[in-house]
């Protein structure tokens, strides 16, 4: 088992207290919720979380979890500034590997430097090498469990273009959660690795249009194209989605993937109800890094799962009982139902209660009922988290 030295330093400077943690948006310049001290001339940022992760399943496989981030950015020097963020994840008590992968391959604590970049800002153009947090469709954090997925990659991201942002990427290795490594990185595709481009336009009102390819070279080449409409009255929330992936094997196989969906919400009440649907031609979807982009992907099983020509439909209903007083507070659940060819369907049922106590403080419920002719099982997962 590995030992954790550097989480002992996080939970020291935790108890400081004098910063909040923001997230990375997806495929934008980030932007963070940090409050920058004016007293320290070094440090940009010093900010993080600490994260209580619990799960267990219908097989009395339990996991508890200590673990957290803890991240630094330097302030920028000529545009130019460097940043660091430890990931950790520690056992406590009893661990049986629960559904979630909690710790590393051999279900183990780890602490892993999942950050370590130099970043460069130049009017509209932002440049960024080294291991960093990356969210677009086919390689993002998809943050499930303890740790979340992290690339050593060079990005640049340029909004020059009325409205328009683009992505350019090479990506050369990755570890988390979703990688057969999570406690260190590893090479994709060889060390080849591969390459993205993606362009978001945002000129339309309340429109979102994306365009996404990727070069896996000698294995697959993706294409994945999405549009997104959100719109209001007086009365109503909705919002319209599709999307379509083709992913072509170097086998000469295929993968074709149609999306569409949409959600209505009564802002009265805080009900939002929602439906999406998707439709495999050929060989199965994958998600490849990360928790895959698909409309009808659930807390545990995604469209991959829906396996050659196969489709997926889930229905969904939110409540945010900020409606009745109660701020801070959202339940939802899914229903989520594969198909294909074999007649193999699988049923996925969740459950999921999120509360913020304040600014700081958050807890969620994740409850999933998979049934399956092949793999029927129960999961729960709670977590806390405090961020500073």
């Amino acid at each position: 088992m590995k030992k954790c030295t550097p989480f002992t330093i996080l939970l020291m400077i935790m108890s400081i207290n004098i910063y909040s943690f923001g997230d990375i948006e997806h495929a934008t310049l980030p932007e963070s919720k940090e409050k920058i001290s004016q007293e320290n001339l070094f440090f940009k940022t010093i900010n993080g979380y600490m994260r209580v992760g619990y799960q267990h399943d219908d097989n009395t496989n339990t996991d508890l979890a200590l673990g957290g981030k803890l991240h630094a950015e330097t302030k920028s020097w000529n545009g130019i500034s460097t940043g660091a963020s430890l990931y950790s994840t520690n056992q406590i008590g009893q661990h049986n590997g629960a559904g979630i992968a909690f710790f590393d391959a051999d279900n183990h604590s780890y602490t892993i430097l999942a950050e370590a970049y130099i970043k460069g800002e130049w009017g509209n153009t932002l440049f960024k090498i080294g291991r960093q947090e990356i969210n677009t469709p086919f390689a993002d954090r998809d943050d499930v469990g303890m740790v979340p997925n992290t690339f050593e990659a060079a990005v640049l991201i340029n909004k020059d273009i009325t409205n328009t942002t683009v992505f350019l990427a090479q990506l050369q290795r990755w570890a988390g959660v979703d990688s057969n490594n999570p406690d260190h990185f590893t090479k994709l595709n060889n060390n080849k690795g591969i390459q993205v481009l993606g362009i978001t336009y945002e000129g339309l009102k309340n429109t979102t249009l994306s365009g996404w390819f990727y070069n896996i070279e000698d294995a697959v080449k993706i294409s994945y194209l999405h549009a997104s409409y959100e719109g209001e009255n007086n009365t109503l929330t909705y919002s319209f989605l599709a999307q379509y992936v083709l992913q072509d094997y170097n086998d000469n196989t295929q993968s074709t993937i149609y999306g569409i969906g949409g959600t209505l919400g009564h802002k009265k009440s805080g009900l939002t109800a929602s439906l999406n649907y998707n439709k495999v031609n050929g060989r199965a979807a994958e998600n490849f890094f990360g928790g895959g982009p698909y409309l009808t992907n659930a807390e545990h099983h995604t469209l991959s799962e829906a396996g050659r020509d196969g489709d997926n439909i889930l229905y969904g209903l939110a409540w945010d009982a900020s409606s009745v007083g109660l701020n801070g507070l959202l339940l939802s659940t899914n229903i989520d139902r594969h198909s294909n060819g074999t007649k193999d369907d699988t049923n996925e049922y969740d459950l999921v209660a999120s509360y913020d106590y304040n600014d700081n403080v958050n807890f969620s419920v994740i409850y999933s009922n998979i049934d399956d002719s092949v793999d029927s099982f129960k999961n729960l997962r709670v977590f806390m988290n405090y961020t500073f």
